[in-house]
């Protein structure tokens, strides 16, 4: 069952839906695609063991991770997830999205965004935090128009491939507005 139907800015609609271990080959193919142009996500190697990826999908199912995937015309071309924290940490969750080259500057990452900030909330989860790469001014934005405030930042985290480097901002949510407000 879809969970949603939006339309983005160029006319075309697109379908969210929560990912399913069926959705795993075409969403590693997505993901492959943004790792190899090197600049948004922290990996450098293309995913190519898909038992490793089945075991990572029903590991983090069992934990408590959520993720949709977005299609456009049949295809997945983002996904966005939400990994909640254990323990002392359990009122918190990781918020992580990417969006394919072709499909970006549509609305669909601000609309993965928002639909998890509401699904964090339906759950109970009072904060959600995430981390982006200072060269990422894109993504930047969408987080800050989402209500996202920017806490923090690790100097030259990121060292790409050609040697150059770039900060990691790290951002965060509180969901419930009263304490939103206060800060």
């Amino acid at each position: 069952m879809v969970y949603k139907k939006v339309k983005l800015k160029d006319g075309r609609t697109a379908m969210l839906d929560w990912l399913k271990e069926s959705d795993l080959p075409e969403l590693v193919e997505a993901l492959n695609s943004v790792i190899r142009e090197g600049k948004y996500l922290f990996m450098n190697n293309e995913i190519t063991d898909m038992e490793e990826e089945r075991r990572w999908y029903k590991r983090g199912s069992k934990e408590g991770m959520l993720y949709l995937v977005a299609s456009v015309d049949g295809k997945i071309v983002g996904g966005a997830s939400i990994h909640p924290r254990t323990d002392k940490r359990s009122h918190v969750a990781i918020f992580g999205v990417f969006i394919r080259d072709g499909y970006r500057n549509l609305g669909l990452g601000t609309t993965l965004t928002n639909a998890f900030i509401e699904v964090a909330r339906e759950r109970g989860l009072e904060i959600l935090q995430l981390s982006v790469y200072a060269t990422n001014k894109r993504a930047f934005h969408v987080y800050k128009k989402c209500g996202y405030r920017e806490c923090g930042r690790f100097v030259r985290d990121i060292k790409f491939t050609d040697g150059t480097y770039t900060d990691r901002i790290l951002m965060e949510l509180f969901c419930n507005s009263d304490v939103e407000n206060r800060i």
